[in-house]
């Protein structure tokens, strides 16, 4: 049985799947939503790391996981998880693998997501079920080491993150069964870059792109 997937924004999902509600990155939710089980961030970009998100689906129930680069910027109580490391909440088994990108640049030379910064993705697997969340990544060699996974979460936007043509050899590394694009349609990007990595990903590969549910 597939989860239930919601996009609100740039790379802000929902995913529901064996009783647990997972968040990821949240940006732009609407007032209302349900609170999540589990709060996933990875690093501290304002449409990554947005305060009034967090509030709206957090509570005291919610266990919340965070890069290194967060937890500076959040209310405690949180698990911090380098990239290598792992941790577990109830049947959900959570691994924060690097993000990073390499071709990406600001006008000072900095990488637009340094590796030493040690911003992070996140493989998780619930039940039978894994998910690969890259972040904002390009394609990077620990890649290698991840795939095959039943849902993968890729950027897709270009300047800050993959371009579609990257995130296409991605998903040839990476072996999603499901593909999502992401990181486009607010700050960068938009679907055209989805629809673009949906005609170059294998053919094996499903692509949803969804719509967005935003506040």
């Amino acid at each position: 049985m597939d989860p239930k997937i919601t996009w609100f924004a740039q790379s802000a999902f929902r995913i529901e799947h064996g009783g647990i509600t997972i968040y990821v990155d949240p940006f732009k939710i609407p007032h209302g939503e349900p609170p999540a089980d589990v709060l996933l961030l990875t690093h501290d970009h304002g449409d990554h790391l947005s305060p009034d998100d967090i509030a709206k689906v957090r509570n005291e129930q919610t266990t919340v996981i965070a890069g290194p680069v967060v937890t500076d910027k959040i209310d405690q109580p949180f698990t911090e998880l380098s990239p290598g490391q792992t941790t577990t909440v109830g049947k959900l088994n959570v691994r924060a693998v690097p993000a990073y990108t390499t071709s990406k640049f600001r006008d000072s030379g900095e990488a637009t997501h340094p590796k030493e910064a040690q911003h992070v993705g996140y493989l998780f697997e619930i039940d039978d079920l894994s998910f690969y969340f890259i972040g904002d990544s390009d394609v990077i060699p620990e890649m290698k080491e991840i795939g095959p996974v039943d849902y993968a979460f890729i950027p897709v936007s270009g300047v800050f993150v993959m371009t579609a043509e990257e995130a296409a050899e991605a998903a040839s590394i990476i072996q999603p069964s499901v593909a999502i694009p992401c990181h486009y349609g607010v700050v960068v990007g938009s679907e055209d870059d989805a629809k673009r990595f949906a005609d170059l990903v294998p053919e094996q590969v499903r692509v949803w792109i969804m719509e967005p549910v935003s506040s």
